[in-house]
């Protein structure tokens, strides 16, 4: 199985708005983007795919196997996101995530991300307003 492979069936398995093998594939046709990975037994577990573009960062997405949850890795890609940005010179990052996935919430405040913008019912599948989360590095 590809990595890309590995990351659609993550994408399926948490996502309502999954991005398909081949969005993925093209997704990293652009140097400004890239992917971190946490595999277990070969295989990944978790990922974290953001943007940098002239100091302007954003966490595009970021997902765990669900049977490998609670075990630091969501943790372990922030990290170490963020501490490339910081290498790479970038003055902010943003992202966005739905209101009721209190979880990742709790993870980017964790990160000092400070909530700035609500987008009412921007998700559909199940519908939910969207945070806008940013923090400058």
């Amino acid at each position: 199985m590809s990595i890309f492979q590995d990351i659609a069936r993550l994408e399926y398995e948490n996502f309502s708005d999954a991005w398909s093998e081949d969005s993925l594939e093209q997704t990293f046709e652009y140097d400004y983007n890239h992917l971190l990975l946490e595999k277990r037994d070969g295989r990944v577990v978790g990922y974290i795919i953001y943007s940098d573009v002239q100091g302007e960062a954003e966490l595009l997405r970021i997902a765990v196997d669900k049977s490998y949850r609670r075990q630091g890795i969501a943790d372990s890609l922030m990290q170490n996101m963020m501490d490339e940005l910081y290498e790479s010179g970038a003055e902010r990052v943003s992202l966005e995530v739905r209101a009721h996935n209190i979880s990742a919430v709790q993870l980017y405040k964790k990160y000092g991300f400070k909530d700035i913008f609500i987008r009412e019912n921007y998700y559909q599948n199940p519908e939910d307003d969207a945070l806008i989360f940013q923090k400058m590095i």
